[in-house]
């Protein structure tokens, strides 16, 4: 029995919400969508992947809930790391393609309206290049002159 079945049957609505960071009917929502998805890619026939849509979904959940690493997840449902990297960005393609699941940027939720007298502003701010601080001044104030023992060259005849 894989995860997603261990999930279907689950009767505890808040468990399921833990388990998988969604409720119950969201993540119904979320398999029809991967399903009608899968239908339409398939529907000329072809070799279809192994790995059940609703087992890719959870795959995908778990990714995203807990921040797992790829080698730990493809250790326990004993799966290629690529074949678990595909079924997450599988996942991860079609659900944000869906219109349903389309979440407004930030920008338009707190866009300023002028008739709603909002005072929000957003600002972005980029801190990816900034320069790094180093000091450039009295540096062999605080520079002992020793090296590690690792670091230097010894012959040893």
């Amino acid at each position: 029995m894989n995860k997603y079945d261990k999930l279907m049957e689950l009767e505890n609505k808040e468990l399921f919400q833990l388990l998988t960071g969604v409720t119950k009917e969201v993540f119904e929502i979320m398999h029809e969508t991967l399903k009608e998805e899968y239908v339409k890619i398939h529907a000329k026939g072809g070799n279809p992947n192994g790995t059940p849509i609703g087992l890719k979904l959870v795959i995908a959940l778990e990714y995203w809930r807990e921040y797992r690493g790829l080698r730990q997840m493809a250790f326990d449902y004993n799966m290629p790391l690529t074949t678990l990297r595909d079924c997450i960005v599988w996942v991860e393609d079609v659900l944000t393609k869906a219109e349903k699941f389309n979440i407004p940027s930030l920008k338009e939720k707190f866009k300023h309206r002028e008739d709603e007298g909002s005072e929000i502003r957003v600002v972005i701010v980029d801190v990816e290049e900034q320069p790094i601080e180093r000091p450039t001044e009295n540096q062999k104030a605080h520079y002992s002159g020793k090296k590690n023992s690792h670091s230097k060259i010894s012959n040893i005849n």
